[in-house]
Protein backbone atom coordinates (compact mmCIF):
# COMPACT_ATOMS: atom_id res chain seq x y z
CA UNK A 1 0.00 0.00 0.00
CA UNK A 2 1.45 3.21 -0.81
CA UNK A 3 0.10 6.91 -0.09
CA UNK A 4 -1.99 7.16 -3.06
CA UNK A 5 -3.64 3.49 -3.59
CA UNK A 6 -6.32 4.02 -1.05
CA UNK A 7 -9.66 3.85 -2.91
CA UNK A 8 -11.18 6.11 0.57
CA UNK A 9 -13.48 9.00 -0.89
CA UNK A 10 -11.82 11.99 0.30
CA UNK A 11 -13.11 14.02 3.20
CA UNK A 12 -13.69 17.87 2.02
CA UNK A 13 -10.74 19.77 3.85
CA UNK A 14 -9.95 23.31 4.01
CA UNK A 15 -8.21 23.90 0.69
CA UNK A 16 -5.03 25.15 2.81
CA UNK A 17 -4.73 23.59 6.04
CA UNK A 18 -3.29 19.90 6.85
CA UNK A 19 -5.67 17.75 8.66
CA UNK A 20 -4.95 16.53 12.09
CA UNK A 21 -6.16 13.34 12.96
CA UNK A 22 -7.90 12.85 15.79
CA UNK A 23 -7.46 9.73 18.23
CA UNK A 24 -10.52 7.95 18.68
CA UNK A 25 -11.54 6.88 21.50
CA UNK A 26 -12.98 3.39 22.53
CA UNK A 27 -16.82 5.08 22.50
CA UNK A 28 -15.67 6.59 18.69
CA UNK A 29 -14.63 3.54 17.44
CA UNK A 30 -17.16 1.31 15.71
CA UNK A 31 -17.16 -2.68 15.49
CA UNK A 32 -18.22 -2.37 12.13
CA UNK A 33 -14.25 -1.03 11.01
CA UNK A 34 -13.35 -4.06 11.80
CA UNK A 35 -14.55 -4.74 7.38
CA UNK A 36 -13.69 -1.28 6.35
CA UNK A 37 -10.80 -2.08 3.74
CA UNK A 38 -10.54 -5.09 1.03
CA UNK A 39 -6.97 -5.76 3.21
CA UNK A 40 -8.92 -6.44 6.75
CA UNK A 41 -11.93 -8.18 6.94
CA UNK A 42 -12.18 -11.93 6.10
CA UNK A 43 -15.55 -12.78 4.01
CA UNK A 44 -18.01 -13.61 5.76
CA UNK A 45 -19.24 -16.94 5.81
CA UNK A 46 -22.12 -18.14 3.91
CA UNK A 47 -24.11 -19.92 6.67
CA UNK A 48 -24.26 -16.62 8.54
CA UNK A 49 -27.12 -14.74 8.46
CA UNK A 50 -26.44 -11.64 7.38
CA UNK A 51 -23.75 -10.35 5.48
CA UNK A 52 -21.39 -8.57 7.03
CA UNK A 53 -22.01 -4.89 8.06
CA UNK A 54 -21.41 -2.25 5.62
CA UNK A 55 -19.20 0.88 7.11
CA UNK A 56 -18.43 4.27 5.92
CA UNK A 57 -15.17 5.04 3.96
CA UNK A 58 -12.03 5.61 5.95
CA UNK A 59 -13.40 8.86 7.65
CA UNK A 60 -11.66 11.74 8.12
CA UNK A 61 -11.87 11.71 12.30
CA UNK A 62 -10.10 14.47 13.21
CA UNK A 63 -10.19 17.98 12.66
CA UNK A 64 -7.71 20.32 10.98
CA UNK A 65 -6.07 22.85 13.29
CA UNK A 66 -6.77 26.35 13.03
CA UNK A 67 -3.67 28.49 12.26
CA UNK A 68 -3.07 30.47 14.78
CA UNK A 69 -3.35 34.07 13.88
CA UNK A 70 0.40 35.95 14.07
CA UNK A 71 -0.74 39.15 16.10
CA UNK A 72 -4.20 40.64 16.56
CA UNK A 73 -5.25 42.83 13.48
CA UNK A 74 -2.56 41.68 11.76
CA UNK A 75 -3.67 41.58 7.92
CA UNK A 76 -5.33 38.63 6.80
CA UNK A 77 -3.72 36.42 4.05
CA UNK A 78 -6.48 35.38 1.20
CA UNK A 79 -5.44 31.57 0.50
CA UNK A 80 -4.58 29.95 3.78
CA UNK A 81 -7.14 30.73 6.33
CA UNK A 82 -7.87 27.10 8.03
CA UNK A 83 -11.22 25.86 8.05
CA UNK A 84 -12.51 23.33 9.80
CA UNK A 85 -13.21 19.85 7.31
CA UNK A 86 -17.20 18.42 7.50
CA UNK A 87 -16.75 14.71 8.41
CA UNK A 88 -18.61 12.47 6.40
CA UNK A 89 -21.93 11.44 7.53
CA UNK A 90 -21.61 7.53 7.84
CA UNK A 91 -24.04 5.21 6.83
CA UNK A 92 -25.78 2.86 9.00
CA UNK A 93 -24.38 -0.58 9.38
CA UNK A 94 -26.25 -3.56 8.52
CA UNK A 95 -26.40 -6.05 11.26
CA UNK A 96 -24.01 -8.90 10.88
CA UNK A 97 -23.80 -12.23 11.21
CA UNK A 98 -24.17 -13.84 14.60
CA UNK A 99 -20.27 -15.09 14.15
CA UNK A 100 -18.98 -11.03 13.89
CA UNK A 101 -20.90 -10.05 16.69
CA UNK A 102 -19.92 -12.79 19.32
CA UNK A 103 -17.02 -12.33 21.12
CA UNK A 104 -16.45 -8.94 20.33
CA UNK A 105 -14.72 -6.75 22.61
CA UNK A 106 -14.28 -3.07 22.99
CA UNK A 107 -11.28 -1.92 21.32
CA UNK A 108 -8.49 -0.82 23.51
CA UNK A 109 -8.77 3.47 23.49
CA UNK A 110 -5.79 5.20 21.57
CA UNK A 111 -3.86 8.27 22.76
CA UNK A 112 -5.71 11.40 24.01
CA UNK A 113 -6.56 13.54 21.42
CA UNK A 114 -3.85 16.46 20.43
CA UNK A 115 -5.76 19.82 20.38
CA UNK A 116 -4.94 22.70 18.04
CA UNK A 117 -1.91 24.45 18.94
CA UNK A 118 -2.80 27.56 20.46
CA UNK A 119 0.91 28.21 20.86
CA UNK A 120 3.70 28.06 18.75
CA UNK A 121 7.51 27.73 19.45
CA UNK A 122 9.04 31.12 17.97
CA UNK A 123 12.59 29.11 17.39
CA UNK A 124 10.59 26.69 15.50
CA UNK A 125 8.48 29.13 13.99
CA UNK A 126 11.41 31.33 12.62
CA UNK A 127 13.11 28.10 11.50
CA UNK A 128 9.71 27.02 9.30
CA UNK A 129 9.98 30.46 7.64
CA UNK A 130 13.30 30.22 6.09
CA UNK A 131 11.40 27.80 3.48
CA UNK A 132 9.35 30.21 2.43
CA UNK A 133 8.77 33.54 0.42
CA UNK A 134 6.28 36.18 -0.62
CA UNK A 135 6.86 38.49 -3.48
CA UNK A 136 5.32 42.13 -4.04
CA UNK A 137 1.79 40.91 -5.96
CA UNK A 138 1.48 38.83 -2.43
CA UNK A 139 2.29 35.41 -4.04
CA UNK A 140 3.19 32.72 -1.54
CA UNK A 141 5.74 30.14 -2.00
CA UNK A 142 7.57 27.53 -0.36
CA UNK A 143 10.90 25.45 -1.04
CA UNK A 144 10.06 21.76 -1.22
CA UNK A 145 13.45 20.16 -2.10
CA UNK A 146 14.82 20.75 -5.47
CA UNK A 147 11.31 22.95 -6.30
CA UNK A 148 9.86 25.93 -5.47
CA UNK A 149 5.75 25.97 -5.16
CA UNK A 150 2.98 28.37 -4.93
CA UNK A 151 1.25 27.72 -1.85
CA UNK A 152 -1.37 30.68 -1.86
CA UNK A 153 -1.85 34.42 -1.81
CA UNK A 154 -2.30 37.67 0.84
CA UNK A 155 -2.56 41.12 0.14
CA UNK A 156 -0.01 42.81 -1.78
CA UNK A 157 2.55 45.01 0.76
CA UNK A 158 1.79 42.14 3.70
CA UNK A 159 4.76 41.94 5.58
CA UNK A 160 6.78 39.26 4.77
CA UNK A 161 6.79 37.56 8.31
CA UNK A 162 3.25 38.49 8.86
CA UNK A 163 2.30 36.70 5.35
CA UNK A 164 4.16 33.39 6.08
CA UNK A 165 3.73 33.07 9.95
CA UNK A 166 0.07 31.31 9.10
CA UNK A 167 1.63 28.90 6.83
CA UNK A 168 4.49 28.13 9.02
CA UNK A 169 1.70 27.38 11.70
CA UNK A 170 0.46 24.83 9.66
CA UNK A 171 3.84 23.44 8.94
CA UNK A 172 4.11 22.99 12.83
CA UNK A 173 1.00 21.41 12.92
CA UNK A 174 1.02 19.23 10.65
CA UNK A 175 4.40 18.01 12.12
CA UNK A 176 2.28 18.08 15.23
CA UNK A 177 -0.09 15.70 13.50
CA UNK A 178 2.98 12.99 12.87
CA UNK A 179 3.56 13.07 16.22
CA UNK A 180 -0.27 11.81 17.37
CA UNK A 181 0.47 9.18 14.45
CA UNK A 182 3.50 8.28 16.18
CA UNK A 183 1.97 7.65 19.37
CA UNK A 184 -0.99 5.63 17.50
CA UNK A 185 1.57 3.29 16.46
CA UNK A 186 2.59 2.51 19.71
CA UNK A 187 -1.31 1.56 20.97
CA UNK A 188 -1.87 -2.22 21.26
CA UNK A 189 -4.85 -3.62 19.99
CA UNK A 190 -4.90 -1.55 17.04
CA UNK A 191 -7.29 -2.88 13.81
CA UNK A 192 -6.50 -3.02 10.08
CA UNK A 193 -9.25 -0.39 9.87
CA UNK A 194 -7.53 2.01 12.22
CA UNK A 195 -4.18 1.66 10.48
CA UNK A 196 -5.77 1.98 7.00
CA UNK A 197 -7.57 5.33 7.89
CA UNK A 198 -4.17 6.24 9.59
CA UNK A 199 -2.57 5.71 6.31
CA UNK A 200 -5.64 7.94 4.50
CA UNK A 201 -5.05 10.56 6.47
CA UNK A 202 -1.20 10.86 6.06
CA UNK A 203 -1.81 10.55 2.65
CA UNK A 204 -3.87 13.73 2.32
CA UNK A 205 -2.31 15.92 4.78
CA UNK A 206 1.29 14.94 3.48
CA UNK A 207 0.26 15.49 -0.77
CA UNK A 208 1.88 18.82 -1.59
CA UNK A 209 0.94 20.33 1.61
CA UNK A 210 0.09 24.41 1.67
CA UNK A 211 2.88 24.90 5.00
CA UNK A 212 5.92 26.94 4.85
CA UNK A 213 8.53 24.75 6.76
CA UNK A 214 11.15 21.73 5.96
CA UNK A 215 8.56 19.63 3.93
CA UNK A 216 11.30 17.07 2.65
CA UNK A 217 11.65 16.85 6.58
CA UNK A 218 8.44 15.94 7.12
CA UNK A 219 7.75 13.62 4.27
CA UNK A 220 10.65 11.86 4.81
CA UNK A 221 9.40 11.11 8.67
CA UNK A 222 5.68 10.33 6.99
CA UNK A 223 7.30 7.85 5.16
CA UNK A 224 9.07 5.82 7.94
CA UNK A 225 5.68 6.12 9.90
CA UNK A 226 3.57 5.13 7.00
CA UNK A 227 6.10 1.87 6.39
CA UNK A 228 5.65 0.71 10.12
CA UNK A 229 1.70 1.14 9.44
CA UNK A 230 2.37 -1.24 6.56
CA UNK A 231 4.48 -3.57 8.71
CA UNK A 232 1.82 -3.70 11.46
CA UNK A 233 -1.00 -4.40 8.46
CA UNK A 234 1.09 -7.14 7.32
CA UNK A 235 1.35 -8.86 10.88
CA UNK A 236 -2.64 -8.35 11.83
CA UNK A 237 -3.16 -10.32 7.77
CA UNK A 238 -0.27 -12.63 8.44
CA UNK A 239 -2.50 -13.40 12.17
CA UNK A 240 -5.60 -13.34 10.32
CA UNK A 241 -4.45 -15.87 7.42
CA UNK A 242 -2.81 -18.25 9.98
CA UNK A 243 -6.49 -18.02 12.48
CA UNK A 244 -8.09 -18.65 9.33
CA UNK A 245 -5.92 -21.92 8.02
CA UNK A 246 -6.16 -23.18 11.85
CA UNK A 247 -10.01 -23.08 11.88
CA UNK A 248 -10.06 -24.34 7.98
CA UNK A 249 -7.99 -27.56 9.75
CA UNK A 250 -10.12 -27.75 12.56
CA UNK A 251 -13.74 -27.37 10.23
CA UNK A 252 -12.20 -30.10 7.92
CA UNK A 253 -11.58 -32.88 10.63
CA UNK A 254 -14.98 -31.97 11.54
CA UNK A 255 -16.76 -32.98 8.49
CA UNK A 256 -13.86 -35.83 7.75
CA UNK A 257 -14.80 -37.44 11.24
CA UNK A 258 -18.65 -37.29 9.95
CA UNK A 259 -17.82 -39.02 7.18
CA UNK A 260 -16.12 -41.74 8.34
CA UNK A 261 -19.09 -42.11 10.92
CA UNK A 262 -21.31 -42.15 7.86
CA UNK A 263 -18.88 -44.64 6.35
CA UNK A 264 -18.90 -47.21 9.41
CA UNK A 265 -20.45 -50.27 8.38
CA UNK A 266 -24.47 -50.03 9.25
CA UNK A 267 -23.86 -53.64 10.87
CA UNK A 268 -20.74 -52.20 13.63
CA UNK A 269 -21.90 -48.69 14.01
CA UNK A 270 -23.74 -47.75 17.30
CA UNK A 271 -26.82 -46.37 15.95
CA UNK A 272 -27.52 -44.60 19.20
CA UNK A 273 -24.60 -43.04 19.52
CA UNK A 274 -24.23 -42.04 16.13
CA UNK A 275 -28.15 -40.28 16.06
CA UNK A 276 -26.57 -38.47 18.95
CA UNK A 277 -23.91 -36.93 16.77
CA UNK A 278 -25.70 -36.35 14.14
CA UNK A 279 -28.47 -34.46 15.72
CA UNK A 280 -25.55 -32.16 17.29
CA UNK A 281 -23.96 -31.93 13.64
CA UNK A 282 -25.17 -28.68 12.68
CA UNK A 283 -25.00 -26.95 16.40
CA UNK A 284 -21.29 -27.90 16.74
CA UNK A 285 -20.78 -26.48 13.22
CA UNK A 286 -22.63 -23.42 13.88
CA UNK A 287 -20.82 -22.70 17.54
CA UNK A 288 -17.34 -23.13 15.49
CA UNK A 289 -19.31 -20.38 12.77
CA UNK A 290 -19.77 -17.84 15.70
CA UNK A 291 -16.31 -18.86 17.71
CA UNK A 292 -13.99 -19.20 15.16
CA UNK A 293 -12.06 -17.55 12.07
CA UNK A 294 -14.10 -17.19 9.31
CA UNK A 295 -12.84 -19.40 6.10
CA UNK A 296 -13.03 -18.64 2.39
CA UNK A 297 -16.40 -18.51 1.27
CA UNK A 298 -15.27 -21.21 -1.27
CA UNK A 299 -14.27 -23.42 1.25
CA UNK A 300 -16.88 -23.25 3.31
CA UNK A 301 -19.41 -23.81 1.07
CA UNK A 302 -17.61 -27.36 -0.03
CA UNK A 303 -16.88 -28.17 3.57
CA UNK A 304 -20.66 -27.34 4.32
CA UNK A 305 -22.13 -29.29 1.01
CA UNK A 306 -20.20 -32.17 2.13
CA UNK A 307 -21.38 -31.97 5.55
CA UNK A 308 -25.26 -32.13 3.93
CA UNK A 309 -24.33 -34.80 1.75
CA UNK A 310 -23.07 -37.24 5.07
CA UNK A 311 -26.10 -36.33 6.72
CA UNK A 312 -28.10 -37.55 3.77
CA UNK A 313 -25.84 -40.68 3.29
CA UNK A 314 -26.42 -41.33 7.42
CA UNK A 315 -30.48 -40.84 7.09
CA UNK A 316 -30.61 -43.65 3.63
CA UNK A 317 -28.44 -45.74 5.86
CA UNK A 318 -30.20 -45.79 8.67
CA UNK A 319 -33.89 -46.24 7.33
CA UNK A 320 -32.12 -49.32 5.13
CA UNK A 321 -30.49 -50.78 8.08
CA UNK A 322 -33.30 -50.58 10.35
CA UNK A 323 -35.54 -51.85 7.28
CA UNK A 324 -33.50 -55.09 6.80
CA UNK A 325 -33.02 -55.54 10.70
CA UNK A 326 -36.80 -55.85 10.15
CA UNK A 327 -36.39 -58.94 8.08
CA UNK A 328 -34.22 -60.26 10.05
CA UNK A 329 -36.38 -60.53 13.13
CA UNK A 330 -38.67 -61.79 11.14
CA UNK A 331 -36.30 -64.31 9.67
CA UNK A 332 -34.82 -65.02 13.22
CA UNK A 333 -38.13 -65.72 14.88
CA UNK A 334 -38.86 -68.73 12.34
CA UNK A 335 -35.87 -69.99 12.32
CA UNK A 336 -35.83 -70.12 16.63
CA UNK A 337 -38.68 -71.36 16.41
CA UNK A 338 -38.17 -74.67 14.74
CA UNK A 339 -34.96 -75.16 16.65
CA UNK A 340 -37.68 -74.76 19.70
CA UNK A 341 -39.76 -77.59 17.80
CA UNK A 342 -36.74 -80.13 17.41
CA UNK A 343 -35.17 -79.52 21.05
CA UNK A 344 -38.56 -79.90 22.45
CA UNK A 345 -38.93 -83.63 20.29
CA UNK A 346 -36.03 -85.03 21.69
CA UNK A 347 -35.41 -83.29 25.17
CA UNK A 348 -37.14 -87.09 26.88
CA UNK A 349 -34.37 -89.39 24.94
CA UNK A 350 -32.46 -91.97 26.52
CA UNK A 351 -30.01 -92.55 23.83
CA UNK A 352 -27.58 -89.92 25.69
CA UNK A 353 -24.63 -89.76 23.95
CA UNK A 354 -25.78 -89.15 20.20
CA UNK A 355 -29.20 -86.63 21.83
CA UNK A 356 -26.20 -84.22 23.37
CA UNK A 357 -24.35 -83.85 19.86
CA UNK A 358 -27.59 -83.03 18.42
CA UNK A 359 -28.39 -80.71 21.02
CA UNK A 360 -24.92 -78.97 20.88
CA UNK A 361 -25.72 -78.75 17.01
CA UNK A 362 -28.95 -76.93 17.59
CA UNK A 363 -27.54 -74.58 20.35
CA UNK A 364 -24.57 -73.81 17.36
CA UNK A 365 -27.79 -73.02 14.72
CA UNK A 366 -28.66 -71.24 17.43
CA UNK A 367 -26.02 -69.27 18.05
CA UNK A 368 -25.93 -68.53 13.96
CA UNK A 369 -29.33 -67.27 13.77
CA UNK A 370 -29.86 -63.93 13.42
CA UNK A 371 -30.51 -62.01 16.05
CA UNK A 372 -34.42 -61.03 16.40
CA UNK A 373 -36.46 -58.86 18.57
CA UNK A 374 -35.79 -58.53 21.82
CA UNK A 375 -38.61 -59.39 24.28
CA UNK A 376 -39.29 -62.20 21.36
CA UNK A 377 -36.10 -63.39 21.81
CA UNK A 378 -35.55 -63.55 25.13
CA UNK A 379 -38.63 -65.47 25.57
CA UNK A 380 -37.72 -68.19 23.03
CA UNK A 381 -34.61 -68.57 24.00
CA UNK A 382 -36.49 -69.69 27.84
CA UNK A 383 -38.31 -72.23 25.80
CA UNK A 384 -35.29 -73.53 24.18
CA UNK A 385 -33.05 -73.82 27.12
CA UNK A 386 -35.88 -75.43 29.03
CA UNK A 387 -35.80 -78.85 26.86
CA UNK A 388 -32.13 -78.23 26.93
CA UNK A 389 -31.59 -78.18 30.53
CA UNK A 390 -34.71 -81.24 30.60
CA UNK A 391 -32.45 -83.30 28.82
CA UNK A 392 -28.74 -82.73 30.41
CA UNK A 393 -30.29 -82.99 33.66
CA UNK A 394 -31.20 -86.69 32.92
CA UNK A 395 -28.43 -87.15 31.25
CA UNK A 396 -25.93 -85.66 33.81
CA UNK A 397 -27.46 -88.08 36.54
CA UNK A 398 -26.68 -90.96 33.97
CA UNK A 399 -22.79 -89.39 34.19
CA UNK A 400 -23.01 -89.74 37.83
CA UNK A 401 -23.31 -93.12 37.59
CA UNK A 402 -20.46 -93.94 35.40
CA UNK A 403 -17.66 -91.98 37.13
CA UNK A 404 -17.02 -94.75 39.33
CA UNK A 405 -16.93 -96.87 36.57
CA UNK A 406 -13.78 -94.21 34.56
CA UNK A 407 -12.01 -93.94 38.08
CA UNK A 408 -11.55 -98.01 38.01
CA UNK A 409 -10.44 -97.84 34.57
CA UNK A 410 -7.62 -94.88 35.35
CA UNK A 411 -6.25 -96.84 37.47
CA UNK A 412 -5.93 -99.75 35.29
CA UNK A 413 -4.63 -97.72 32.65
CA UNK A 414 -2.14 -95.87 34.77
CA UNK A 415 -0.22 -99.54 35.45
CA UNK A 416 -0.51 -99.93 32.18
CA UNK A 417 1.28 -97.05 31.02
CA UNK A 418 3.88 -97.41 33.91
CA UNK A 419 4.45 -100.98 32.31
CA UNK A 420 4.66 -99.21 28.71
CA UNK A 421 7.67 -96.56 29.90
CA UNK A 422 9.24 -99.29 31.73
CA UNK A 423 10.33 -100.46 27.74
CA UNK A 424 12.14 -97.50 27.06
CA UNK A 425 15.17 -96.90 26.05
CA UNK A 426 14.52 -99.76 23.65
CA UNK A 427 17.14 -102.10 23.25
CA UNK A 428 15.59 -105.38 21.64
CA UNK A 429 13.20 -103.72 19.05
CA UNK A 430 11.33 -107.02 18.47
CA UNK A 431 10.96 -107.83 21.60
CA UNK A 432 9.76 -104.51 23.04
CA UNK A 433 7.13 -104.34 20.12
CA UNK A 434 5.52 -107.48 20.93
CA UNK A 435 5.31 -106.33 24.69
CA UNK A 436 4.27 -103.00 23.80
CA UNK A 437 1.29 -104.58 21.31
CA UNK A 438 -0.09 -106.64 24.47
CA UNK A 439 0.20 -103.14 26.92
CA UNK A 440 -2.11 -101.53 23.99
CA UNK A 441 -4.28 -103.78 23.66
CA UNK A 442 -5.16 -104.43 27.63
CA UNK A 443 -4.88 -100.31 27.27
CA UNK A 444 -7.45 -99.88 24.56
CA UNK A 445 -10.18 -102.63 26.41
CA UNK A 446 -9.12 -100.96 29.52
CA UNK A 447 -12.29 -98.43 28.89
CA UNK A 448 -13.09 -94.78 29.13
CA UNK A 449 -11.65 -92.37 32.01
CA UNK A 450 -12.64 -89.69 33.72
CA UNK A 451 -12.62 -86.45 31.11
CA UNK A 452 -10.15 -84.42 33.46
CA UNK A 453 -8.04 -87.84 33.46
CA UNK A 454 -7.89 -87.97 29.15
CA UNK A 455 -5.68 -85.88 28.08
CA UNK A 456 -2.83 -86.86 30.54
CA UNK A 457 -3.17 -90.34 29.78
CA UNK A 458 -3.33 -89.57 25.97
CA UNK A 459 -0.16 -87.87 26.32
CA UNK A 460 1.94 -90.79 28.04
CA UNK A 461 0.74 -93.40 25.35
CA UNK A 462 1.30 -91.25 22.76
CA UNK A 463 4.97 -90.41 24.04
CA UNK A 464 5.46 -94.47 24.14
CA UNK A 465 3.95 -94.97 20.79
CA UNK A 466 6.82 -91.86 19.33
CA UNK A 467 9.57 -93.67 20.98
CA UNK A 468 9.14 -96.87 18.91
CA UNK A 469 7.92 -95.10 15.49
CA UNK A 470 11.55 -93.78 16.01
CA UNK A 471 13.26 -97.13 16.80
CA UNK A 472 11.60 -97.98 14.08
CA UNK A 473 12.69 -95.40 11.40
CA UNK A 474 16.18 -95.17 12.50
CA UNK A 475 16.49 -98.95 12.34
CA UNK A 476 15.21 -98.99 8.86
CA UNK A 477 17.50 -96.22 8.09
CA UNK A 478 20.62 -97.89 8.91
CA UNK A 479 19.56 -100.85 7.05
CA UNK A 480 17.97 -99.66 3.57
CA UNK A 481 20.43 -100.84 1.09
CA UNK A 482 19.53 -97.92 -1.27
CA UNK A 483 21.19 -95.53 1.76
CA UNK A 484 24.11 -97.79 2.12
CA UNK A 485 24.69 -98.03 -2.07
CA UNK A 486 24.67 -94.25 -1.75
CA UNK A 487 26.68 -93.15 1.00
CA UNK A 488 29.68 -95.80 -0.95
CA UNK A 489 29.38 -94.05 -4.05
CA UNK A 490 29.52 -90.58 -2.51
CA UNK A 491 32.62 -91.59 -0.89
CA UNK A 492 34.33 -93.69 -3.92
CA UNK A 493 34.04 -89.96 -5.91
CA UNK A 494 35.00 -87.90 -2.67
CA UNK A 495 38.49 -90.01 -2.98
CA UNK A 496 39.05 -89.31 -6.29
CA UNK A 497 38.40 -85.48 -6.23
CA UNK A 498 40.54 -85.30 -3.04
CA UNK A 499 43.55 -87.38 -5.56
CA UNK A 500 43.23 -84.62 -8.34
CA UNK A 501 42.85 -81.79 -5.81
CA UNK A 502 46.23 -82.88 -4.04
CA UNK A 503 47.89 -83.14 -7.71
CA UNK A 504 46.61 -79.46 -8.62
CA UNK A 505 48.10 -78.48 -4.68
CA UNK A 506 51.59 -79.74 -5.97
CA UNK A 507 51.47 -78.31 -9.22
CA UNK A 508 50.43 -75.03 -7.49
CA UNK A 509 53.16 -75.32 -4.64
CA UNK A 510 55.49 -76.01 -7.80
CA UNK A 511 55.14 -72.65 -9.22
CA UNK A 512 55.54 -70.62 -5.96
CA UNK A 513 52.08 -68.99 -6.45
CA UNK A 514 50.39 -67.97 -3.55
CA UNK A 515 46.89 -67.31 -4.42
CA UNK A 516 46.89 -71.04 -6.18
CA UNK A 517 48.09 -72.67 -3.51
CA UNK A 518 45.35 -70.87 -1.16
CA UNK A 519 42.82 -71.94 -3.48
CA UNK A 520 44.22 -75.67 -4.07
CA UNK A 521 44.35 -75.95 -0.07
CA UNK A 522 40.99 -74.79 0.24
CA UNK A 523 39.25 -76.46 -2.10
CA UNK A 524 41.04 -80.27 -0.74
CA UNK A 525 40.34 -79.24 2.65
CA UNK A 526 36.94 -79.04 2.08
CA UNK A 527 36.37 -82.48 0.38
CA UNK A 528 38.42 -83.79 2.96
CA UNK A 529 35.84 -82.69 5.60
CA UNK A 530 32.93 -84.29 2.89
CA UNK A 531 34.73 -87.12 3.60
CA UNK A 532 34.85 -87.28 7.00
CA UNK A 533 30.81 -86.42 7.07
CA UNK A 534 30.46 -89.43 4.91
CA UNK A 535 32.54 -91.76 6.44
CA UNK A 536 30.90 -91.35 9.82
CA UNK A 537 27.19 -91.63 8.04
CA UNK A 538 28.74 -95.42 6.72
CA UNK A 539 29.91 -96.23 10.31
CA UNK A 540 26.55 -95.44 11.54
CA UNK A 541 24.94 -97.64 8.89
CA UNK A 542 26.59 -100.52 10.20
Amino acid sequence: MNENDQNTPETPVAPEAPEVAEIPGTAEVSETTESATATEAPETTKTDSEAAPETPAAAQVGEAPQAQEASEGAPKPHAPKPGVPKPPTPKAPKPGSPAQLKGKTPRTPLVPIVPTATSYDDAKVTEALTFGDVNDEGTVTVKDGTQVREIGTVEKGTEREKALTPFAHAYLDLSAFLDVVEQKLQVPGLTQADLNRILEQMRKNMKEPKVVGDIPALRERAHELREKAKELIGELEKARLAAREESTKKRTAFVEGIEELVATDSHRISWKKAAERMRSMVPDWKEMQKNEASLEREVEDKLWKRLSAARSEFDRKRRAHFSELDQQHAEAEKIKARLIEQAEAIQDSEDFGPTAREFRSLMDQWRAAPRGNRKKDDAQWAKFKAAQDSFFERRNADLKKIDAEQSENLKVKEALLEEAEALLPITDLEKAKELFRSIEDRFDAAGRVPRNAMRRVDERIRAVRAAFQKAEDDEWRRTDPRTKARVEGASSQLHAAIASYEEDLEKAQATGDAKKIEKAQAALDARREWLEVIERSAKDLG
